[in-house]
């Protein structure tokens, strides 16, 4: 019995001393005078801390801390604010016992870190800092680097993290997290530190973050130089990545490799997007990039420090362009020495969706593909080489549409400061022939475009040909003229052209050219064929039928010859023709004038001189149905 109130009385003692020595007021007085001593300029709070002596249904001797909070309006530490909900410091008893460090890891849960400056606030700091030092004499004593480390140096060995998140208050919507964070002290001296983690920091929020896992490992070490060397690896999407740097923190300098395969671009774009480094209007879907980059020079200088790209690929539904080796002087402004783009099979329509632009003239179908090379010498020195295939052009009449596709277009392109001059000197209309050349000269915007062309034979698909003429044929055509458009108007054109012969609904020219020219904001043509033999039951018989006399018709034909006049043509589709003249003997003309407006209306005069007999008529109606009134006694006739 006195043995067991001895024993009774001694854990009354012990459990009393204990928990006077370890309790809650007594932790939070002594973490208090500790958190004070951590830098002079981070202030600590917390709201509570107690000793724990289990872990769930596992005993466990550590202290918790409830809400720390740790802050700093240093600029050039970001102006940074730490906030932990829960901070667990794990007690060996053995180092209690032996008296060795007790605490070598701290554990916590959720961990956020608000940057709340910015660059700029730093720069101003430093300037502020360095003028002050020029004003303020150096201190009598200061402490060196080893005695400042032995001061405030600790035993703890590791810090874990949960959930790591880091915010930054001049981009709050981009925030990253950090999971599972590990930090472990390999060595006091030589200092050697390592931190391990997991982050989605490139997570596509559309499809989960099962596809976007990274992998981030950073060393610290003393020896043989103070440096931090570190690695970022994962996988994007179906893509994967690597970055290694390594910085030294003796000569600032900074060295970055990077390596990534088959990236989605529209996810480094959305990147990219977000904090304004590339327009907004691009858009990469169904395109992959693939490419390895080095990178070095001074930390603080990083704008300015060359860096080289090598094995750069871009593939996908867009095409496939590659680059063995580009080398860059400075990244702002950008500057870069040449270097050689190769193209192959680029989809043009997939390219105008990639830089939005997806909207196209009506006369175009598909417009095929490049296939080439591009020089890049400076953004105001450019030249493409190669061909181009399967661009399609839209023939329409009478809501039916054909096709004609040119196999090979091959030419040159280039820029030279802010003129584009393009040069095709082959192509190949399939159906058809091509033999000549064309060239235009624009500026950068295309605004103002010049255009020339020098085409000696050109000739149209059968099928083509026959749509356009409801069944007849087009014969070889010429073209030599010279054009200039500016804001998409016509502001100077001439130049002549010339068919062999043509076949239009059952009406045949003969060699027919025309010599055009711009006078007072109108084209003005001057037209002539040499014959004109129109068939009895073509559409044009039932108009001329109405005006020619009968005995100018044989075998169901109509022959004239010697055809000639001026068309006058504007841009609102209204047309004008004067003094046209046709002849089919010596003693039988046909002459005509007349117009039609932008609603179609026609207006006009038909004079015909039959031997000695003349007859006047009026034009009216539309250009699909016209009427003809004749002049004097006669009255008219429809």
């Amino acid at each position: 019995m006195k043995i067991f109130l001895t024993g009774l009385i001694l854990a009354f003692l012990i459990g009393y001393t204990t928990s006077s020595l370890l309790s809650p007021q007594r932790i939070k007085a002594q973490l208090d005078k500790a958190a004070s001593h951590i830098h002079k300029d981070i202030s600590v709070t917390f709201e509570s801390a107690e000793l724990s002596l289990a872990d769930g249904i596992l005993p466990r001797f550590s202290v918790v801390i409830k809400q720390v909070r740790m802050e700093s309006d240093q600029a050039c530490w970001m102006s940074p604010l730490l906030e932990i909900d829960e901070m667990r410091l794990p007690i060996s008893l053995w180092g209690l016992l032996t008296k060795a460090p007790p605490i070598k890891v701290i554990d916590t849960d959720n961990v956020k870190l608000t940057l709340r400056g910015t660059v700029e606030a730093c720069e101003k700091q430093k300037q502020e800092v360095a003028k002050h030092q020029e004003d303020t004499p150096a201190p009598l004593v200061t402490l060196s680097p080893s005695e400042q480390a032995d001061k405030y140096r600790n035993d703890v060995r590791g810090l874990r993290i949960r959930s790591f998140k880091i915010i930054s208050a001049q981009y709050p919507q981009y925030p990253s997290e950090l999971l599972n964070f590990k930090a472990n002290v390999k060595s006091f001296e030589p200092r050697v530190v390592e931190v391990h983690a997991k982050t989605n920091l490139l997570r596509d929020d559309m499809v989960g973050d099962y596809l976007s896992h990274a992998n981030l490992f950073l060393e610290y070490k003393e020896m043989p130089e103070q440096s931090l060397q570190a690695h970022f690896f994962g996988n994007w999407r179906e893509g994967h990545y690597s970055v290694i740097a390594h910085y030294s923190l003796v000569d600032h300098l900074l060295n970055i490799e990077t390596d990534m395969k088959h990236i989605p671009l529209s996810q480094v774009l959305r990147v990219l997007q977000k904090y304004d480094l590339v327009s907004k209007e691009l858009n990469g879907k169904q395109v992959w990039v693939s490419a390895k980059a080095r990178l070095s020079g001074e930390a603080e200088k990083l704008k300015n420090a060359p860096f080289e790209v090598k094995d750069f690929r871009i593939e996908g539904d867009l095409g496939e362009m590659s680059v063995e080796q580009a080398s860059f002087t400075s990244v702002d402004p950008l500057r870069y020495k040449p270097f050689l783009i190769d193209i192959k099979n680029m989809r043009i329509d997939k390219l105008m969706s990639f830089i939005n632009r997806p909207s196209k003239a009506r006369v175009f179908g598909d417009l095929g593909s490049f296939t080439g090379q591009a020089e890049f010498v400076s953004e105001r020195d450019i030249r493409m080489v190669g061909e181009h295939q399967g661009l399609q052009f839209i023939f329409s009449n009478k809501s039916q549409r054909e096709m004609q596709i040119v196999d090979r277009i091959s030419g040159e392109m280039s820029l030279k400061g802010d003129t584009w001059n393009i040069a095709v000197n082959r192509a190949e209309p399939r159906g058809g022939n091509f033999i000549g050349n064309i060239k235009v000269k624009a500026d950068r915007d295309f605004k103002d475009v010049v255009l020339n062309t020098n085409i000696d034979e050109a000739t149209l698909a059968p099928s083509v040909q026959a749509l356009m003429t409801n069944g007849g044929e087009i014969g070889v055509l010429s073209l030599n003229a010279e054009a200039r458009l500016k804001e998409n108007k016509i502001s100077y054109i001439k130049g002549t052209a010339q068919v062999s012969s043509a076949d239009v609904e059952g009406m045949a020219f003969g060699k027919a050219k025309a010599k055009f020219d711009l006078k007072q904001g109108e084209v003005v043509i001057h037209a002539q064929t040499q014959s004109l033999s129109v068939e009895q039951e073509s559409p044009g018989a039932d108009v001329l039928e109405q005006v020619v006399p009968t005995g100018w018709w044989t075998d169901d034909k109509l022959a004239m010859k010697d055809i000639h006049g001026e068309f006058h043509w504007k841009t609102n589709e209204s047309l004008q023709w004067i003094g046209f003249e046709s002849t089919f003997n010596k003693d039988a003309k046909l002459a005509t004038a007349g117009s039609w407006n932008e609603f179609g209306q026609l207006k006009g005069t038909v004079n015909i001189k039959d031997g000695k007999t003349s007859k006047k008529f009026q034009i009216g109606g539309t250009r699909d149905l016209p009427t003809f009134a004749e002049d004097g006694p006669r009255g008219s006739r429809k």
